[in-house]
């Protein structure tokens, strides 16, 4: 039967804007999104019947029905009108719970997969549509590419352009729920106007970037204030990054993960093996943006 191997992208929040909650519970975003190159590795084998889902190396993402990718791809092989089923194995490397959407990017990675390799031939925009259904994120890993997201994150845009960023990347050995941080933000911030994003008092986010310092003009991540009053070590990893060379630091999604942007690839490499013989029950990668 057929194999086919895929990488699955993490991703990093450049900006996370919380605007207002919604009558389903959730709440509107503005963010700006991109992919990073830090891969889970996943290989969808097909077989004569039954979903098989399993992952290889890390007892915190469940095997099964209960794993996201599990519904995904009962969804994608119903479209492909043929008796078969599939085995997907994945090997994690991005961190699970870390604020860095591995699951949703795991979930696209085979919903496209599986399309290409049973030729089922259904547009990057059905597939968006299909991959919401099971994550706000996963459609914007079927997009592949930066992007300013709105609504839950299933409203986006592309980003035309934007600049190679040299990141560190550490993701310290605790999770944060989202849904906690979500509820502590909205206590915090009861009533709150949300602030504009550029000083002329639009908030309206460019999607092109010419240069780094352009990027970090736009950093911001709403949450950052509420996880990091619960757990300090987030603030010690900026300035950590901060102090072997980062332009500018800050944390992702609910976190606990931060990132660094530093000048150039050598410095970002010189930092990370520095950070890594420096904090321990933490994971450090030296990445960078994927256009």
């Amino acid at each position: 039967m057929k194999v086919i191997k895929l990488r699955s992208p993490a991703k990093i929040n450049v900006r996370l804007d919380v605007l207002s909650k919604r009558h389903d519970g959730y709440h509107d975003l503005r963010m700006i999104n991109t992919p990073v190159s830090i891969y889970d590795e996943i290989e969808c084998e097909l077989t004569e019947k039954g979903i098989k889902v399993e992952c290889m190396n890390d007892s915190n993402v469940p095997d099964g029905e209960e794993n996201i990718v599990y519904g995904v791809a009962k969804e994608i092989l119903a479209y492909s009108n043929k008796n078969i089923g599939v085995h997907i194995r994945i090997k994690k490397n991005i961190p699970s719970a870390a604020g860095m959407g591995g699951g949703s990017s795991n979930a696209a990675a085979v919903l496209t997969g599986l399309n290409d390799l049973l030729k089922i031939n259904l547009s990057k925009e059905k597939l968006m549509k299909i991959g919401l259904r099971f994550g706000a994120d996963v459609p914007f890993f079927v997009m592949g590419s930066a992007a300013v997201a709105k609504g839950v994150g299933e409203d986006l845009v592309k980003i035309k352009k934007m600049p190679k960023l040299p990141l560190v990347v550490i993701t310290p050995n605790i999770s944060v729920s989202t849904k906690w941080a979500y509820e502590h933000y909205e206590a915090a911030n009861d009533n709150k106007t949300p602030e504009p994003v550029n000083k002329d008092g639009s908030n309206d986010i460019p999607v092109q970037f010419a240069t780094k310092k352009s990027v970090i003009k736009y950093l911001n991540n709403d949450l950052e204030q509420v996880t990091m009053r619960k757990y300090p070590v987030v603030t010690e990893l900026k300035r950590i990054l901060e102090k072997t060379g980062a332009l500018a630091a800050q944390m992702t999604g609910s976190g606990p993960t931060v990132f660094g942007i530093y000048p150039n690839k050598e410095m970002a490499e010189i930092a990370c093996k520095k950070i890594q013989a420096k904090v321990s029950d933490c994971r450090v990668f030296l990445a960078e943006n994927l256009s």
